[in-house]
């Protein structure tokens, strides 16, 4: 890991983020993140640069970030991975762990506001 801050490292191990290496197919995933009052443009930067950085990885299928427009401050993040290891990669990039670093002074987020998601099979 290539940061030792124990709170990139406490969020790293948070039970959202847990993976098992060996499911194959595509990992979805939101994360939801309000910004403390008067940072929301601090924010909006750190996730433009999150953003531009993972689009690059290999695994990286999407990353999308939008603001809602009802709650000024609030961004949702919508990724998608080729698979579960692909995502495990992801997290040991360096622009994760600076931006995981940043997110508490700029935003009341909490680890548990990324969300793992499963598609619904229709029919």
């Amino acid at each position: 890991m290539p940061s030792d801050d124990s709170s990139v490292r406490d969020a790293l191990n948070h039970q959202s983020l847990k993976v098992s290496r060996d499911d194959p197919g595509p990992r979805p995933m939101i994360a939801v993140l309000d910004a403390r009052p008067g940072l929301a443009g601090q924010l909006r930067e750190k996730i433009a640069e999150l953003a531009a950085q993972v689009r690059r990885e290999p695994g990286c299928l999407t990353f999308t970030a939008y603001e809602a427009r009802d709650v000024p401050g609030r961004f949702y993040l919508y990724e998608v991975y080729a698979s579960a290891a692909a995502f495990a990669e992801h997290l040991q990039t360096q622009p994760v762990h600076d931006f995981i670093a940043a997110v508490p002074a700029l935003s009341t987020a909490q680890p548990g506001s990324l969300v793992q998601l499963d598609e619904i099979t229709i029919g």
